[in-house]
């Protein structure tokens, strides 16, 4: 390796390291910080390491965290200061995880970058405890209690672990957390107003990019190819970026052209615009978010995708066309929500998530619920969607409304194998790492 390449993995190393601090300490998002100027303004291969390193150390933050804590003998009260521990948990999961990544060169470069911030003797620290993982391995779990060897081995919060296991089972919640684990590849959606599937594949395998079907009709994986953004058929248009388990909802909405639909909560735009293309772009998606600037990133997906049926507009979810006349022939919200079916893309969140968040957030989703069936014309269709495992926000939310308004469940034999008590529950198992709830309700009520 020249001294360039050795200069750039240790700054995308160091860059790793900073988002880590940002994302514990100062409670930042993972995924906008992958989004920003710092990243983009790197290469390739660059941006991909620093991905790598922040989501990879966030999925197995818990068992880095066992092999560090077996390993680190104190010689006083003092614990590891956070930059030391990330460090630590940096080189760990470079020796375990990223066989591009040679032992020596990861136990080096994490004992450079802490001699250099922290001095030597927090050097040779680092150093001690990487360099004994390299010789004797990763110790074991010392629990009788399965859940809590579980917890460590597969690095959730106990108490994700303690629900899951008690709602699924415990061999349907490992394999859910086996999947959230995962690197998965990017999903598309072949844009149907201007191109088919045919087409499109054969379009990015001109440019290098290998895709294979996603489950889900129009959906493929990248399974090799970089640059994918930087290509001709996404300047084009031709695909969009999104997770084939969430194109249920769309599907469940199944909009008809000339029809008025609303989506509200709908940044970043992906259902937005597979309405609109189930649409063929004939008709009105209001396209509803609170915040600006996220409703400006719908904006820029339908301007991409020449989408000419969706019109961006900036409101509040519990009341957006409450002093309106105006109903709506079909209504889709893709609520917000705890997310625990998407932490194979924002690992971030298992941490960041705790055991008490259900109760504000069933309360946000009943107005917005509330607000949206209210939106709806007589007759017409209400899709309820999240991207949660959680029965308080999926299956015991819908049953509570249908009890209390005029709305009755529809079956789509599409979805069949996912069918639950109430609507269809994706697992990330089951669709490449991304899990999701979505319901069809027909207002029958006047």
């Amino acid at each position: 390796m020249n001294r360039k390449d050795k200069n750039i993995l240790s700054n995308t190393r160091e860059l790793a390291l900073h988002f880590m601090t940002r994302v514990e300490q100062e409670g930042a998002y993972a995924d906008r910080l992958l989004s920003s100027h710092k990243v983009s303004g790197l290469e390739q291969r660059d941006r991909s390491f620093v991905r790598e390193l922040l989501l990879g150390v966030l999925r197995w933050k818990l068992r880095l965290d066992h092999i560090i804590d077996s390993y680190y003998k104190r010689k006083s009260k003092k614990t590891l200061a956070p930059d030391v521990r990330n460090i630590i948990r940096l080189g760990l999961f470079q020796i375990i995880f990223m066989n591009s990544v040679p032992d020596h060169a990861a136990v080096n470069e994490s004992v450079e970058i802490a001699s250099r911030r922290f001095g030597r003797s927090v050097g040779g620290l680092v150093n001690a405890i990487l360099r004994r993982f390299s010789r004797e391995g990763e110790p074991a779990v010392k629990s009788s209690d399965p859940l809590e060897k579980l917890s460590v081995e597969k690095s959730y919060p106990l108490w994700i672990v303690k629900r899951w296991s008690a709602h699924f089972g415990i061999e349907t919640a490992e394999a859910i957390m086996a999947a959230g684990n995962e690197k998965h590849a990017v999903t598309i959606r072949v844009n149907s107003t201007k191109t088919d599937s045919d087409f499109l594949v054969s379009e990015l395998g001109r440019e290098g990019f290998d895709l294979s079907p996603s489950g889900m009709p129009g959906y493929f994986n990248v399974l090799k190819g970089s640059g994918l953004f930087d290509t001709g058929a996404f300047a084009k248009g031709l695909f969009a970026v999104q997770d084939s388990a969430t194109s249920m909802a769309s599907l469940l909405l199944a909009p008809i052209p000339g029809e008025k639909i609303l989506d509200l909560c709908s940044a970043p735009g992906g259902k937005a615009t597979h309405i609109a293309e189930l649409m063929n772009d004939k008709g009105i998606v209001d396209a509803v978010d609170i915040n600006p600037g996220r409703i400006g990133l719908v904006r820029e997906a339908a301007e991409r995708l020449g989408l000419e049926s969706i019109r961006c507009l900036e409101g509040d979810s519990v009341e957006f066309g409450s002093k309106a006349d105006t109903l709506y022939d079909r209504v889709l919200f893709d609520t917000p929500c705890t997310g625990t079916g998407v932490f194979s893309k924002r690992p971030d969140m298992k941490w960041r998530r705790k055991a008490d968040d259900f109760e504000a957030i069933t309360k946000l989703q009943k107005a917005i619920f509330g607000n949206a069936a209210s939106l709806v014309k007589p007759g017409g269709i209400l899709v309820y969607s999240t991207c949660s495992l959680e029965p308080e926000e999926n299956e015991d939310m819908v049953n509570r409304f249908n009890k209390e308004n005029g709305f009755t469940v529809e079956i789509d034999d599409r979805f069949k194998d996912f069918e639950i008590d109430c609507g269809y529950l994706i697992l990330p198992q089951q669709m490449f790492g991304t899990g999701a709830f979505a319901v069809k309700l027909r207002r029958t009520s006047a």
